[in-house]
């Protein structure tokens, strides 16, 4: 009766020296699978942002199937780390095969230190670098596969802006209803979101009218468009201006502010000598 206790001992030692023998086998004889860059494709592009497919190649060297346990990713632009994301797993391996891979990033350029400088720069296109992991599930566990791509990828131009011109709407003893036209070119080949407009305006060089989030339209790609901003004109406060105005004389124009298309400020500050049509 004494002896059982020493048997069992035993026993159990020879199951455990079994069953890491078999780990140790598991592992000597398992492949690890191969992780491949195939290409990068910008999937879609506008002012907003930019999403690329990375794709690759997973290699399953192992005579049996495998399967992606889970995708974890982080992508730097210029240097700084702007965005992370992940996946989820279930993507099937087969035995002795290749499956594609594609991680989607989105580098949304509101989030780029110092986007308005690179923007209007003479520079084309901006590094970025993607890192991470691809974790795959196998006999022996979660396997972590390295994920590292660098590129570059290519700027969009901001669109332009210029002041068309001046009408008069109404006119008083004490006020002047005009429209003031501004010019919108947007050089791209995708459309621009609308947007808003923060300015001042001035007049032979004295402000006189401001304002905060007046519209701005969507344009079309490749395309230029004409907003027309409403302005009510105090005459006594316009001075000379206003009588220049009401007599279709041509006056300084001036307006200076942001405008806001796809969360990216674009500084305004626009001039011209111009009559006022009725």
């Amino acid at each position: 009766m004494k002896k059982t206790p020493a048997l069992a001992v035993a026993l159990l030692a020879f199951v455990v020296a079994g069953c890491a023998s078999l780990s140790d086998l598991a592992r000597v004889a398992f492949k690890e699978p191969k992780l491949t860059f195939r290409a990068a494709t910008v999937e879609a592009l506008d002012l907003e942002g930019a999403t690329i497919g990375v794709k690759f190649d997973l290699e399953n060297p192992n005579g049996f199937g495998l399967d992606v346990a889970r995708v974890g990713w982080g992508v730097e632009v210029e240097g700084t780390r702007i965005a992370t994301g992940d996946m989820p797993g279930g993507l099937a391996i087969p035995a002795s095969g290749v499956a594609p891979l594609t991680i989607p990033v989105r580098v949304r350029y509101k989030d780029v230190p110092g986007i308005v400088g690179l923007l209007t720069s003479r520079r084309d296109a901006i590094a970025y670098k993607l890192s991470g992991s691809v974790g795959v599930r196998t006999p022996i566990g979660v396997v972590d596969l390295p994920v590292s791509h660098s590129d570059r990828l290519a700027l969009p131009s901001l669109p332009s802006f210029s002041l068309q011109g001046l009408s008069i709407r109404t006119t008083s003893l004490t006020e002047l209803a005009l429209d003031v036209k501004v010019g919108v070119k947007n050089p791209n080949a995708f459309p621009l979101p609308p947007g808003r407009l923060d300015y001042a305006l001035s007049l032979a060089g004295s402000e006189v009218a401001r304002a905060e989030d007046a519209a701005l339209a969507k344009v079309a790609g490749g395309a230029a468009q004409t907003v027309s901003i409403p302005v009510r004109l105090n005459v006594l406060k316009a001075g000379r201006a206003a009588t220049e105005l009401a007599r279709g004389a041509p006056v300084r124009l001036g307006l200076a502010g942001t405008a806001d298309v796809a969360g990216i400020p674009v500084p305004l500050d626009l001039a011209a000598t111009l009559p006022a049509r009725r």
